[in-house]
């Protein structure tokens, strides 16, 4: 895999008879330490135009996405296991909890995808059953 890399996350809120999808597209920076992939890259917030520091931390069952900003958070996706984060926003903060089932890596030379199923709560309430899909390959 190269430095440069293009990046896609895609989340996936699976509701009674219609998924609500949230993708965002971007370019970072990739690196591969202690058995761990690493990407770093920013993400824009449509609300407020701020650009938000965030790095992936994978390894095949786990993800941590972090988050530094207006918005900020350490979520953790690890296979049977419920994580707990808070998440700021300008609006003020949330508890948010990932009940994950499982997570899945698939790696070749120039592409990682990375896939976790999981229960969403907020503040103690549930949510929905999600996916987040990672996909990450090669700039050239």
């Amino acid at each position: 895999m190269t430095n440069e890399v293009i990046l896609s996350i895609k989340g996936i809120q699976h509701e009674y008879g219609d998924d609500g999808i949230t993708e965002i597209i971007t370019t970072g920076n990739y690196y591969f330490r202690n058995g761990k992939h690493y990407i770093v890259y920013d993400e824009l917030i449509p609300e407020t135009g701020e650009q938000v520091s965030s790095t992936l931390k994978m390894t095949p069952k786990r993800i941590d996405m972090i988050k530094h900003g207006s918005h900020s958070a350490h979520m953790v996706f690890e296979t049977n296991t419920k994580n707990m984060s808070l998440y700021r926003t300008p609006y003020g903060m949330m508890e948010v909890c990932f009940n994950t089932f499982s997570v899945e890596l698939e790696e070749q030379e120039d592409m990682i995808r990375v896939q976790a199923e999981y229960a969403l709560e907020i503040n103690d309430g549930f949510i929905s059953d999600c996916t987040i899909e990672i996909n990450i390959r090669a700039k050239q």
